[in-house]
């Protein structure tokens, strides 16, 4: 056991102390003194676990989870939620410093409701026990599934559906993963909603400011992956029967080995009909991504707006696009949109979305960044790549083809810092600011503005 004043956050959920070299403390706050016990030394620093607080910090709470610590899926509930943010404001400062050497203060935070805003769960199926079997995450830094009743992150429907798949018989449900995905509010026809009962204190979602599900008449629609499953017709009707509609089975040979219902859940993007597959990457925290939609399109809207001349509408790339998150809502300001992503589920449902909202200006094209062959200029681009960051060939082209705005959304600190001490050869950094899609975790995303020297 080790006596240590933690100091300074550090991304993946630590404090950094010192007791002869470095350790990076698990469950401490910034200024507390805890006992902690290493767990792993390396040749720099260590790893340890707090064990005990001796001088606790204000900013410390009663984690509000029973499975806090035990689960794998938060690692910030001890901590208030607006010291969480504070804290991933100075990693995200530290890192651009640090690495590229880079002083600016982030704009203020994109936040949103810290509970029941996650709209999919990845959950794990443990071995069967007394013909149940365990459905549940897994134990932090292990495959050990714990099973868990209600996560207090998850939509309601999400939780909901959970009940009743335990309810299945265990040759029913089981599967090595089940990923469940709300859709977002949709109203159906002939449906009344009571005038201004969302613009008077409820969310975008039906639910008021405490997170608490207000009935408005509206659909959800759920969708579900199964994983190390083959298709199976009686098993998609009893999925049916629990109130999920779309159900795809993926065997780990065949990805796509079949799927029942439409194939896809519903949202509303900004006024535009979104759709998304089980098989898709979408930012869960839709309500939170519907904010940084509108800020987004606030940022080149605005941009448009200043030209001069605004009959010559820009051209824009969307680099690791999706099924068009951030470009689709861009589309009646855009000369042209190009977007470029390889991911063969989110194509499918980016096309799908050009469709039903009749956008003409905009392409997808099935493809890695670093094999796209550019046939013009781009007057700007979105780059949203995931956590291992740009790779050398990406970066190179991003620089090659030079766009005159770049907004660049990240979702680890440190590859950020990475990414943008190359890109800083040809561009300026304008802006940084936090998106807390996650909290309770240490997972953060960013947006960064630059623009061409």
């Amino acid at each position: 056991m080790i006596r240590v004043k933690a100091e300074s956050p550090v991304y993946g959920g630590y404090v950094i102390a010192r007791n002869e070299g470095v350790v990076f403390i698990k469950g401490a706050l910034p200024g507390e003194t805890v006992l902690a016990r290493t767990v792993e030394k390396k040749k720099d620093y260590s790893i340890a676990v707090t064990q005990e607080v001796l001088e606790p910090s204000p900013h410390r709470v009663e984690p509000f989870c029973g499975h806090f610590g035990v689960c794998g899926g938060c690692h910030l509930q001890h901590i208030s939620y607006m010291e969480q943010v504070s804290m991933k404001n100075s990693i995200i400062k530290d890192s651009l410093k640090r690495i590229s050497g880079i002083e600016i203060e982030p704009e203020g935070p994109l936040t949103g409701s810290d509970v029941r805003y996650r709209h999919r769960a990845q959950f794990k199926v443990g071995p069967a026990q007394d013909g149940t079997g365990t459905i549940g995450f897994f134990r932090e830094g292990t495959r050990d599934v714990v099973p868990i009743s209600r996560c207090p992150l998850l939509v309601d429907e999400i939780n909901d559906s959970l009940e009743k798949i335990r309810l299945m018989p265990a040759s029913g449900f089981f599967a090595r993963e089940i990923h469940i995905t709300c859709g977002g509010m949709i109203i159906p026809e002939g449906t009344t909603v009571p005038e201004g009962a969302i613009a008077s204190g409820a969310d975008a979602d039906g639910t008021d400011a405490t997170g608490t599900s207000r009935s408005l008449g509206v659909n959800r629609p759920l969708g579900a992956l199964l994983k190390g499953r083959e298709f199976d017709p009686a098993l998609a009707r009893e999925y049916a029967q629990a109130g999920i509609e779309t159900v795809f089975f993926d065997s780990g040979i065949d990805r796509g080995s079949g799927h029942s219902g439409k194939g896809y859940v519903n949202f509303d993007l900004l006024g535009f009909k979104y759709t998304v597959s089980p098989l898709s990457f979408f930012q869960s925290n839709w309500e939170l991504n519907l904010k940084a939609a509108a800020v987004i399109s606030g940022i080149f809207s605005s941009w448009m707006d200043s030209l001069t001349d605004k009959k010559n509408k820009k051209n824009l790339l969307d680099i690791y696009a999706g099924g068009g998150n951030f470009s689709i809502p861009l589309s009646g300001v855009a000369g042209a949109i190009t977007a470029i992503e390889e991911n063969e589920s989110s194509v499918k449902d980016a096309l799908r979305n050009l469709e039903m909202n009749g956008i003409k200006n905009m392409k997808f094209i099935k493809a890695p960044f670093e094999k796209f062959q550019s046939r013009g200029s781009f007057d700007a681009a979105i780059v949203d790549p995931p956590r291992p960051g740009l790779s050398r060939e990406a970066a190179k082209k991003l620089l090659a083809l030079l766009p005159e705005r770049l907004l660049y959304i990240s979702c680890n600190p440190a590859t950020l810092a990475r990414d943008i001490k190359k890109l800083l050869e040809k561009y300026r950094l304008q802006s940084v600011r936090l998106v807390d899609f996650f909290p309770h975790t240490y997972h953060m995303e960013v947006l960064c503005l630059l623009e061409r020297r």
